[in-house]
């Protein structure tokens, strides 16, 4: 038996917001970044951090949904500048989880500054964008 291969491939999206402290809800909520489309799977992405958050001694952020805070990132330190790659599980979105949310979560004082990045690399379920023989 052989596996059918299809002549269809598709481009790779990507969804980017930047935030600020500011744009973030209270600790422990999560504050939606982006909404993917239904039948999406995230393949990649990642988590920059630009200004660093100053508000606690345990400053962190998790990437996911709302039925899983962690699923695309567990909690991350935002309190230096950086990068952090999200991990792809293979999850289908459905609509009800269609938005991809930013918790972040404080230990201590609030913060008055930080700022960041957050991509989301993604493919959907049966699209196409191109053909080949």
């Amino acid at each position: 038996m052989a596996i059918n291969i299809p002549d269809t491939r598709q481009t790779v999206l990507v969804a980017t917001v930047d935030f600020t402290y500011l744009d973030l809800a209270a600790s422990g909520v999560g504050t939606v970044a982006c909404a993917l489309p239904q039948g999406a799977v995230v393949t990649g992405g990642q988590l920059i951090i630009d200004t660093a958050f100053d508000g606690s001694v345990s400053v962190g952020a998790e990437i996911g949904d709302a039925d899983t805070a962690a699923r695309y990132l567990g909690s991350t330190s935002i309190l230096s500048t950086g990068r952090t790659a999200l991990v792809p599980t293979g999850y289908q979105v459905v609509n009800a989880n269609r938005n991809v949310l930013i918790e972040v979560t404080l230990g201590g004082t609030a913060n008055t500054q930080g700022a960041g990045r957050l991509q989301v690399e993604y493919v959907v379920e049966g699209r196409s964008v191109e053909n080949f023989e």
